[in-house]
């Protein structure tokens, strides 16, 4: 999460139920009524449009009536799982928020005759829910996380659906309600529209901010009253009201206190958003521009329908179109009275005309194909002066033979006319021949360079067909990594359990030595009463936007003599928690790369970035 010096304004991560720049929109309100009358509820949408900040301001006003909320993350619980895995994850997540965790386990593990789903299911109603009076609020965040995982969740959703369902005859499931919060949409969710638990619930729509509920963001730039007005309109003048976007140009405008006029504003949306740079570097341009083209379905369909829409074409809204689906998943359309249009100027103009011509598939091909047709054109228009000529001059020739025919008194004279006439269009007769073999062999390079473009277009296609390769290999080795860390997990979590249960600081610190970063080691500090700090970056390619998987990330205390080593996964992240504070050494190496070292300062409780923000590594020469 990204902040501003006066901390107003956030770009980026969940903002805090008190974040001065926080905008209530109509979802807040929407969203809190339809879980208060026990409604089923699901905010599907693209990414950084503050669905995770909704979801947590409507967690915290349910608590605060007394309701039992409990947010369930998809991402925590991993991919590379069985079904029996996944769902024992769900639950451990449900134990911890609830206080249930021992009698969750031993309900799991006393009930192994039954099926995944079934134990989750039986779980909820036989424990939490006797056990947890009043209304309990299950929030699955990130649900589009399904998608990757190596069996189907149909009938996830379908028992959901079936909650509902049975609270005629089971009246105790009316106090049960569930949200579901990600980037997808019902139909990429789940197939069978007979057990869909979407066409029973309440869709909320989380749309822009308008100019009125974007006023308090005006407080934050640091203006008198009028001036920030001012400012802020030429902000959502850019982002449409974007979240993410105006919060990012607000912040920026907040940090420069030279800005006082739209111009000022537009230097620096310029700066932000439509330089070379900002285009591969921004995480909110980097996500629409990834999701239109790693799109799964028909690419070309997909950008053909967005120049559409960029040319202010009547396209209908359609949720059953998947093309459609896919734009608005994207972020960078909304839908308008029914119809679509580009989302904001700031996206209309980072992709543009040229970016959709320059992605369109087969691109490259067709140019060489046009200027093949503009050069058999051009070489027809030559030889037709030529053979124009030709006949005119053939024409004047006759026409002289019959004069001098006519008159008998000049015969011999227009008779040396007409053969001098005849060598002369003969000459012009075999240019003409000449210029008809130049324009064959103009055809035939044309057409060896056509060959010539398609075994280039085959070699790519290899190439291609090889890197997929390597990267399935990448991945192979990815999830043997993954399975070694949730092994690792699991023993972490054995150590944890067994050390709260006795309330042993042995294994407490046992566990921190052995799991610095686990995911209970901050309740660990906190119990053991350590001050640390912790420190976290990412990994990309020199010259690209690749994350680089495998590096090897070493932090080392020279002074104490202290160390500690990561690999990044294959976003090419890494973390190092529970770090002393002090100065550290970082070392970034990989066997494919050049090394690089630098120099960071850990502070008391926070989480330090890596100077710059990026470490961009250098392959080997």
């Amino acid at each position: 999460m990204n902040k501003s010096p006066n901390s107003f304004y956030v770009t980026g991560g969940t903002l805090r139920r008190d974040a001065p720049s926080y905008v209530p929109r109509q979802a807040d309100q929407d969203l809190y009524e339809g879980l208060r009358q026990g409604k089923f509820c699901y905010v599907l949408t693209s990414r950084q449009m503050g669905k995770s900040s909704l979801m947590v301001r409507t967690a915290a006003r349910l608590r605060e009536e007394g309701a039992t909320v409990a947010i369930l993350d998809l991402t925590r619980t991993g991919q590379n799982l069985t079904p029996e895995q996944w769902y024992d994850g769900l639950l451990g997540q449900l134990g911890e928020q609830l206080n249930l965790a021992e009698e969750l386990e031993a309900f799991w593990l006393s009930h192994d005759r039954l099926g995944p789903l079934d134990r989750w299911m039986r779980a909820v109603r036989e424990i939490v829910l006797p056990r947890r009076a009043g209304q309990i609020v299950i929030f699955v965040d990130e649900i589009d996380a399904v998608r990757s995982l190596p069996f189907s969740t149909d009938e996830f959703f379908a028992a959901i659906r079936e909650c509902y369902n049975r609270r005629t005859e089971a009246p105790d499931l009316a106090r049960l309600t569930f949200c579901l919060l990600g980037v997808a949409t019902p139909s990429d969710l789940i197939r069978d529209t007979r057990t869909t638990p979407f066409n029973i619930g309440q869709r909320i729509e989380l749309n822009d901010f308008t100019e009125s509920e974007a006023a308090p963001l005006a407080e934050g730039l640091g203006r008198d009253e009028r001036t920030a007005q001012k400012l802020l309109s030429r902000i959502l003048y850019w982002t449409g009201g974007h979240p993410y976007l105006t919060q990012r140009l607000c912040q920026a405008v907040a940090e420069d206190a030279a800005v006082t006029t739209a111009g000022g504003v537009d230097r620096l949306c310029e700066e932000l958003f439509f330089t070379t740079r900002a285009r591969e570097r921004d995480d909110n341009l980097l996500f629409v521009r990834e999701r239109m083209l790693r799109s799964e379905g028909d690419l070309a369909g997909l950008l053909d329908l967005y120049a559409q829409v960029r040319r202010n074409k009547r396209v209908r809204d359609d949720e059953t179109s998947p093309v459609i689906g896919a734009l608005r998943l994207s972020g960078i359309t909304s839908v308008i009275e029914g119809r679509l249009g580009v989302r904001n100027r700031i996206y209309e103009g980072v992709f543009d005309r040229e970016w959709v011509s320059a992605n369109m598939p087969d691109a490259e091909l067709r140019r060489q194909r046009a200027a093949y047709r503009r050069g058999m054109l051009r070489t027809a228009g030559i030889a037709g002066i030529v053979l124009a000529l030709m006949s005119a001059l053939i024409f004047t020739t006759l026409l002289q033979r019959d004069r001098a025919e006519s008159q008998g008194k000049r015969a011999d004279q227009l008779l040396y006319e007409v053969i001098a006439q005849r060598n002369l269009a003969k000459d012009e007769t075999q240019r003409a021949e000449m210029a008809l073999v130049e324009t064959k062999q103009l055809k035939e390079k044309a057409e060896i360079a056509l060959a010539e473009a398609e075994l280039q277009r085959k070699k790519a296609d290899a190439q291609r067909i090889e890197a997929e390769s390597q990267r399935q290999q990448v991945v192979g080795k990815d999830r043997v990594v993954e399975e070694k860390q949730r092994q690792i997990d699991l023993i972490g979590r054995y150590i944890w359990e067994s050390a709260k249960r006795n309330n042993n600081p042995v294994l407490f610190q046992a566990y921190l030595d052995l799991f610095p970063s686990g995911e209970f080691a901050s309740v660990v500090t906190q119990e053991s009463g350590l001050l640390t700090g912790a420190f976290e970056g990412i990994v990309f390619e020199a010259g690209t936007d690749k994350p680089i998987v495998g590096v090897r990330v070493a932090v080392a205390m020279p002074s104490t003599g202290l160390s500690r080593v990561r690999l990044t996964d294959k976003r090419g992240r890494f973390y190092f928690g529970l770090l002393t504070p002090g100065i550290y050494a970082v070392t970034f190496s990989h066997e494919m790369y050049e090394t690089i070292r630098k120099e960071v300062r850990i502070k008391i409780t926070m989480t330090t970035s890596i100077p710059g923000g990026i470490v961009e590594m250098r392959r080997n020469t």
